[in-house]
């Protein structure tokens, strides 16, 4: 089991980003709170899964438990774009959450 982060390592204030269809049938993406987190650069690749490839993990997001977070949404730090792929509580204790992000272009 791996410590909890010092409440100074989340230091990186992000807009958690909701998706909502259009009129037109597009995609919108809403600003819905934000929050502070660690964010850290992995490296991992690309996958194929039933045919088609999966995201590539570019980062890992660490911030206080929250239930509300699902890969639905996407969080934003100033113009970088982090889609989330996984979430999960990693010591069950719901103190803290991990996020596996891809990062976007705008």
């Amino acid at each position: 089991m791996s410590a909890a982060r010092p409440i100074g390592a989340l230091r990186h204030r992000m807009t958690v980003e909701r998706a909502s269809l259009a009129a037109d049938g597009s995609t919108v993406w809403t600003a819905d709170g934000v929050l502070f987190a660690a964010l850290t650069p992995v490296s991992a690749g690309e996958t194929e899964a039933g045919g088609g490839s999966t995201g590539r993990l570019t980062h890992r997001i660490e911030t206080r438990f929250r239930e509300d977070l699902s890969s639905r949404d996407r969080l934003a730090l100033g113009e970088r774009i982090f889609r989330i792929l996984a979430t999960r509580d990693p010591d069950e204790r719901r103190a803290r959450l991990v996020l596996d992000v891809q990062e976007e272009r705008r």
